[in-house]
């Protein structure tokens, strides 16, 4: 039995939302060891370089839809313009029924073009839409391990609201947890949100997500 799942189901009480900074969260994932006790049976062939991990947004709907009394998940991202990322997307809003924020990459110029500078920021989006909608949820779990939502946690926390919020070890400011009402590290949710995947041979550094049936 997993013991961060236990004390998630412990902590999270009545109508729980999730909020995922898509960008936050796989990079994230992207920076996690891959050991071979967890490499499933159809990988064993491989060598753990050659694999990655990635979220497997399937199994993370389906295990947060028994965290409280799930209202939904709210996802946001840029929309990269390309075939397989509006597949992907597709994916999220039909099958899953998340709720969808995008908007497009913006491209600075303080870099090369072989090395270009895109963002898409949703910090604003992500504490306007937590803020206005408040009552409608008890617990907000925020995938994000971004400072500029200490500011939000506390603002929640003040109206008797839970703020738990998952990230990963070194990839979390360290103002957050404090301000949190718990903390989880995904790495201990492995197994339930997770899955282990070849990389990909044209982005060797990446295992980007897929839609999955």
């Amino acid at each position: 039995m997993n013991e961060f799942v236990e004390k998630l189901k412990k902590v999270a009480r009545g109508r729980t939302v999730v909020y995922i900074d898509s960008a936050n969260l796989e990079r994230s994932v992207r920076d996690m060891w891959v050991v071979e006790k967890d490499i499933p049976e159809p990988l064993k062939g491989f060598n753990v370089g050659d694999l990655c991990w990635s979220v497997d947004y399937a199994r993370l709907k389906e295990f947060f839809s028994l965290i409280g009394s799930y209202q939904g998940t709210r996802f946001y991202t840029a929309d990269f313009g390309s075939d397989n990322h509006r597949k992907f997307l597709y994916f999220l809003d039909k099958r899953l029924n998340f709720k969808l924020i995008t908007k497009p990459l913006k491209e600075y110029s303080d870099h090369t073009a072989d090395i270009p500078h895109r963002k898409a920021n949703f910090d604003v989006e992500i504490g306007v839409d937590s803020a206005s909608s408040i009552e409608s949820y008890d617990t907000m779990i925020l995938f994000s391990g971004d400072c500029d939502f200490e500011y939000l946690i506390k603002f929640i926390r003040g109206r008797g609201k839970i703020a738990i919020g998952f990230s990963r070890s070194g990839h979390i400011a360290k103002e957050l947890p404090p301000a949190l009402s718990h903390y989880f590290d995904i790495v201990d949710f492995r197994k339930e949100i997770l899955k282990i995947a070849p990389r990909k041979a044209k982005s060797p550094g990446s295992c980007d997500p897929e839609p999955r049936s």
